[in-house]
Parts: structure tokens; C-alpha cells; sequence
């Protein structure tokens, strides 16, 4: 087939909302349109009823004239399916706060081996393995020969009939070495995990087909956000301000950083590409909680001036940076002159000061920060981000990163140029640059100073 005039669809599969964009091989997008579909207040999410809005939007793609797809899931979620592709269990998404009580039932012995490297990172309640046990206490029935993985491997199995998983989000399982991209053996007989492993595959890699369109990409959504915004080498990192906030810092080789995730960000022609993570699970949701109380009227009250020295804190599930997942979320700092505007700024500032943390224990060279996501939009937030981070901040005019990286990669797939000469085809950046205010490094201070005081509270109302 020529690959004149080709178009490109990206399916990007959000926590709460999926969207379908189209690019043609300018990195124009062409079409867009999207679908709400709400995580439940317990964390589960129907698995038929997300395969049937990405099968409609492979459908609607082959319409639209595409020929190729690629498709971009939230990460760290696991489900069950039998042999024909019938959901066993709901998807334990990542914001399920139940696989802390999970965590919390596990034996004596395992909570201390977990207090050892490199199993802490395994044996521990943000843990994707605490999923997959997760799915055994949702479904104790299950019997042998059915499929349990992440969301990507569903999808691919539903669409292609192949059981497969791409390298992202297979090596956020807890299950495989990013390293050798093998399982580790220790994992599975320590939690009795006997499911069968995906073949692993590369981000740029065709997995089969959906009718008449191929699919030439799967990879994790903030990994594909990544390579929009060239941010897979050292010296470039991105923020995504979504339904959570993402930090993703590349590094040269696979390292270990405090509280922060080590992560595959690509796998591209036997080459893999590390980095490190740390994210603010809650942000965009607690946006909308402050929409839905009336706290926040309408979006560009997200432009409001910092006002009156109060944090809120979004930990809606959480916090992974510190790593306290027992903590609930909190506003402090409000006195007799706070008002709505108060509570806003207080949610710019803590977001700025998470970013600042998660590039501090990084401890990496970063000099271009480009943020993406829906809550980049706001102008405020991204001035915070700059003054807090010490360094100017890029946002495109496409806030569709994810998409527009899932585009690039199956340019790449196609072998219709190198991956980083598309990455460096992109649109005009906006730069935004705040210096650090004179009060800020004790606002700072007085900011991980609740931090600790949250870290000490455990076994408080604040705790699960």
C-alpha cells in the first residue's frame, strides 16, 4: 500500500475517558472525538463495556479512512479474561485504594522480605502485583487456562486474538525485569502467580489486525506522551497534568531514586530506553471534585493569583511521592481571610511543589520540562510549575501528547522515517517562564514539613 495521504488513528485509552484522534503525516490532526467512561468510587471499571468503545473506535477509524492504528492505555491495571475473551473480573485500575487492605493481608514474613531491594518494589501496596492478587478476592472461582494481565494485553487479545503485552507496561507489572524483560521467578513463586506470561513486544511492532486496519503500536499512555515530547533521552523531561500528574524523567540506563518508579519509557528496535517516575495519582480528579462542590465554577478560575498561603492536597488516593498510601486528601493553611480562591491556588501550588520534589529526586541533568494534559491548559499552573522547577516550561499547541506520540511510533512501525527524526517534527511551543518568589523556598519548607507530619499520621483518621 502507498503511503501517500496516509492517516494515522490514535486511540488514547484515559483512566475515565477515551479518545480517538486522528493524524495525517504532517502530524496534523485531522479528527477528534472522545468518550467518557467513569472508574467507579471503588477503583473497578467495566472491562466489556471499555473494549466495546475502543472496538467502535476501530471501527470508526477504518470509516475515516485510517489504515493503521495504535492504541495508548492507562498503566499499572490488571483484569481476567477467559479463552475467549470474556472479562472474568472488572479492571482493577490504578486508583483502587482496596489493594492497600490486600497489601495489608499479606504474611509477616512477606512484609519484611519486602523491606529489602529490589522486592520493595514488588511487595508493597502501590504494587501492580497487589492487582493480580486483587482479582483472586474479586473472583475466587477462576479456574485454570484463563488469561490475567494488564489492560494492553486484553485489548490486543480482543482486537487480534494474540496474547501479547508491550514492554511499558509489562515491566510495570512487578512480574518482569525491566532489565532482561524475562519474569522474575522469585515473584511469581512468592505470590503463587502461576497465570500464563505475554509475549512482550516492542512499541514500534505490528501486532496483527482489526478487520482492515493493522495495529503498529501499543505502549503505556505517559510513555507514548513521552516520545511527543522527545522526552525518552537524558535532558528532557515532560509533565502530564491529567486525570493524575505524571513526571517523567529519562535516565541513561535503569536506576533507582527514592520514592520514584523506574520504568521502561520505549522499546524501539532492540533498544530500550529507561526513566524514572513519580506522579500525584488525584489532580485532575480533584479538580473536578471542586467543580462538583462549587468550589470551582468553571476552568479558568484555574488562572487564579496565589492567594492566601493554603495547600490542598489532592491525595485522593494516596500519594506515591512520598510514598504514603494510607493518606487521604487535606487542605491546610486556611485562616479568617481564605476563600474559594484560596483552595484553587492552594491545589497550583501543591501540584508545583510535586513537580519540584520528583525532579529533585531524580537527581538528573533535566533542562527542557514540556508539559501535555488538559490541566496544562492552564497558563497559572504552568508559570507555578516554572518557578517552582527552576526552569522554563514548553507546551505545544496539540495538548494531545499521548495520541501524538502513538502517531510518531507508527510512522516508525511503518518505516516511514526514524523515530527521532519524527520526533523532532513538531508544532510550535509556547514557553512559559516565572522566577522564584522571595517567599517561596519557605512555602516550600513549610510544604514537606506537612509532608512529614502526613507520613507520621499513619495508623490516624488519615490512614486506610
Amino acid at each position: 500500500m502507498s503511503t501517500a495521504g496516509r492517516l494515522f488513528a490514535c486511540i488514547d485509552v484515559g483512566t475515565t475517558r477515551i479518545k480517538l484522534n486522528l493524524y495525517d503525516e504532517q502530524f496534523t490532526r485531522t479528527h477528534s472525538e472522545g468518550m467518557t467512561l467513569p472508574v467507579a468510587r471503588d477503583g473497578l471499571q467495566d472491562a466489556e463495556e471499555l473494549y466495546s468503545v475502543v472496538k467502535h473506535f476501530m471501527s470508526r477509524s477504518v470509516e475515516l479512512g485510517a489504515r493503521s492504528a495504535g492504541i495508548a492505555t492507562y498503566r499499572a491495571s490488571t483484569l481476567a479474561w477467559d479463552r475467549e475473551g470474556k472479562p472474568l473480573t472488572p479492571i482493577v485500575t490504578w486508583t483502587d485504594r482496596s489493594v492497600y487492605t490486600t497489601f495489608r493481608k499479606l504474611p509477616a514474613y512477606m512484609k519484611l522480605i519486602g523491606k529489602v531491594p529490589p522486592l520493595d518494589l514488588v511487595i508493597s501496596a502501590y504494587s501492580p502485583v497487589m492487582k493480580f492478587l486483587r482479582l483472586r478476592e474479586l473472583n475466587p472461582s477462576m479456574g485454570e487456562g484463563h488469561m490475567e494481565w494488564t489492560l494492553d494485553a486484553y485489548l490486543a487479545y480482543r482486537l487480534t486474538g494474540r496474547f501479547v503485552s508491550d514492554a511499558t507496561n509489562a515491566c510495570l507489572t512487578g512480574i518482569i525485569d525491566p532489565r532482561t524483560m524475562k519474569p522474575i521467578g522469585v515473584v511469581r513463586s512468592l505470590f503463587g502467580l502461576k497465570t500464563e506470561i505475554p509475549e512482550l513486544v516492542e512499541n514500534t511492532q505490528n501486532i496483527g489486525s482489526f478487520g482492515e486496519i493493522g495495529i503498529n503500536s501499543l505502549i503505556g499512555d505517559q510513555q507514548a506522551a513521552s516520545v511527543a515530547e522527545g522526552a525518552i533521552r537524558r535532558g528532557t523531561a515532560k509533565v502530564t497534568n491529567g486525570t493524575g500528574t505524571f513526571v517523567d524523567v529519562p535516565t541513561d540506563g535503569f536506576r533507582r531514586k527514592e520514592d520514584l518508579i523506574p520504568l521502561v519509557l520505549l522499546k524501539h528496535r532492540g533498544e530500550v530506553f529507561f526513566g524514572l517516575e513519580g506522579y500525584l495519582p488525584t489532580t485532575g480528579r480533584a479538580v473536578d471534585l471542586m467543580r462538583e462542590m462549587g468550589i470551582l465554577r468553571d476552568y479558568s478560575e484555574l488562572e487564579t493569583q496565589e492567594n492566601g498561603g493554603v495547600i490542598f492536597l489532592p491525595a485522593l488516593a494516596g500519594l506515591q511521592v512520598p510514598r504514603m498510601p494510607w493518606t487521604r486528601g487535606l487542605i491546610a493553611g486556611l485562616n479568617l481571610g481564605s476563600d474559594r480562591r484560596s483552595i484553587i491556588s492552594g491545589l497550583l501550588t501543591s501540584i508545583a511543589f510535586h513537580v519540584k520534589l520528583v525532579l529533585a529526586q531524580a537527581q538528573e541533568e533535566v533542562r527542557t520540562l514540556a508539559a501535555d494534559g488538559g490541566l496544562s491548559r492552564s497558563d497559572e499552573l504552568l508559570m507555578r510549575i516554572s518557578a517552582a522547577a527552576g526552569m522554563d516550561v514548553l507546551r505545544r499547541r496539540d495538548f494531545e501528547a499521548t495520541s501524538r506520540g502513538l502517531a510518531m511510533l507508527q510512522m516508525a512501525s511503518l518505516g516511514m522515517g526514524s523515530l527521532e527524526d519524527l520526533m523532532k517534527v513538531g508544532d510550535e511551543a509556547e514557553v512559559f517562564s516565572r522566577k522564584e518568589g522571595p517567599n517561596q523556598l519557605g512555602e516550600y519548607a513549610k510544604w514537606k514539613k506537612l509532608m512529614e507530619l502526613l507520613r507520621s499520621s499513619k495508623g490516624s483518621y488519615l490512614a486506610e
